[in-house]
């Protein structure tokens, strides 16, 4: 009887009952949205944050000596080390090596340039540029300054490979516009450069660099080339990592490199990571926001629904309690039929909440969000919970209607 009820109760009000459930969706596909949106939306954020540059540093250990006369400190002095090239590979073997979207090894000296009759001490930088490296397991992986640097890496002219040459007496570099303006160095033009005084090659300049930053001063050349020019054969400086900072906190990267390479220390850059940090904290709160005020949406919307159901069904109630339906049954048949509305709008909400979705993803990260069928039954149940709540105050006014005035016709 029950049920027969429900059916018929559906049937005979497919109108409200249709707008109650359109209430729901729309109410649903946003906190759907926001929610699919956001279990995605923290890689994605970060990868966007990762253009701007290497958010970690790895240098190697060094000791330090203080220098003086007797109990006053004048200076320090610091044994320059190393890190061994071929140690670096590590870096993509930790726990978090997922999160290690790139990085690349630096090797600095200080060279003489000759150029249009002048001389310059500048700093000759070698790196990987575009580097394709074989991880344990036969995975490659590309990496380099184009891949973490790119974004905020100014290049006017070409980058280079890290084996390309002129395949005779050149070789081709990158240039900072610093350099390039106090040298009147242009592209396509040659010079010179001496390592010691000993050790000279002759380069082509490909491209010209303007950061903003010490790169402004610097000459690049593939690692090798400066390692073989300096007889610093697998041996670099630094290395700059770019890492997300979701699902881990970047001090955990940290100290996962370091276990695996015991003789670098690696030094986080606060300022980025805490600016990344902050917007993906306000971004989340905004969505939260959105989902709240849609939510108080749907209750209103699912609300005056059936309190208007309710108005037009007075005679039923009335009826159904003249013949000795207790205020319990008749709670629970619009209790029911509110979860049911609940149910069917939760269901539908999701499915347009993952094209909302999409539909976010490709404007935002020109990329599709994937689909998180964990949402599912948070959505139901959140779609099923506001329904419930919204019938409280209809279901209120039926329990309050009296038959005897029904029957009376007033």
């Amino acid at each position: 009887m029950f049920f027969r009820i429900l059916r018929k109760s559906f049937l005979k009000r497919k109108g409200k009952v249709i707008i109650a459930i359109i209430a729901v969706i729309m109410g649903a596909s946003i906190p759907s949205a926001m929610s699919t949106v956001s279990l995605d939306i923290n890689e994605k954020i970060g990868a966007e944050f990762r253009k701007f540059g290497a958010n970690l540093l790895i240098v190697p250990k060094s000791d330090t000596i203080d220098v003086g006369i007797g109990d006053i400190s004048l200076s320090s002095i610091t044994n320059q080390r190393y890190i061994n090239e071929s140690d670096i590979y590590k870096i993509k073997e930790i726990n978090w090596s997922r999160n290690v979207l790139g990085y690349s090894p630096f090797l600095y000296q200080v060279i003489t340039a000759s150029a249009n009759g002048q001389e310059q001490q500048v700093v000759l930088t070698g790196t990987w540029f575009d580097k394709n490296i074989t991880l344990k397991g036969g995975e490659t992986f590309t990496t380099g300054v184009k891949r973490i640097n790119s974004w905020w890496w100014n290049i006017k002219g070409d980058w280079i490979n890290d084996l390309d040459s002129l395949g005779s007496e050149y070789f081709e570099c990158m240039i900072g516009r610093t350099v390039a303006e106090k040298m009147n160095l242009k592209l396509e033009d040659t010079f010179t450069i001496t390592y010691n005084q000993e050790n000279t090659i002759m380069l082509e300049v490909k491209g010209i660099i303007t950061t903003g930053g010490t790169e402004d001063n610097h000459i690049f050349l593939p690692l090798f080339i400066v390692q073989n020019l300096s007889l610093h054969q697998n041996k670099i400086h630094t290395v700059q990592v770019s890492a997300l900072c979701t699902g881990c906190p970047i001090e955990t990267i940290a100290s996962e490199i370091e276990a695996e390479i015991s003789y670098i220390e690696a030094k986080t850059i606060l300022q980025m990571i805490n600016t990344e940090m902050n917007m993906l904290s306000k971004i989340e709160m905004m969505m939260g926001i959105v989902t709240i005020i849609a939510l108080l949406a749907t209750i209103l919307g699912v609300s005056t629904t059936l309190t208007t159901s309710v108005l037009e069904r007075r005679t039923e109630i009335g009826l159904m309690k003249s013949i000795g339906a207790e205020n319990r049954k008749i709670a629970i048949l619009f209790f029911s039929e509110s979860l049911i509305i609940g149910i069917l709008g939760g269901f539908l909400g999701f499915i347009f909440g993952i094209i909302g979705a999409q539909f976010v993803g490709m404007i935002v990260f020109q990329s599709l969000v994937s689909p998180q069928l964990i949402v599912l039954p948070i959505i139901v149940g959140i779609s099923s919970s506001v329904s419930l709540i919204a019938s409280l105050l209809p279901v209120r006014r039926a329990m309050q209607i009296e038959p005897v005035t029904i029957l009376r016709g007033d």
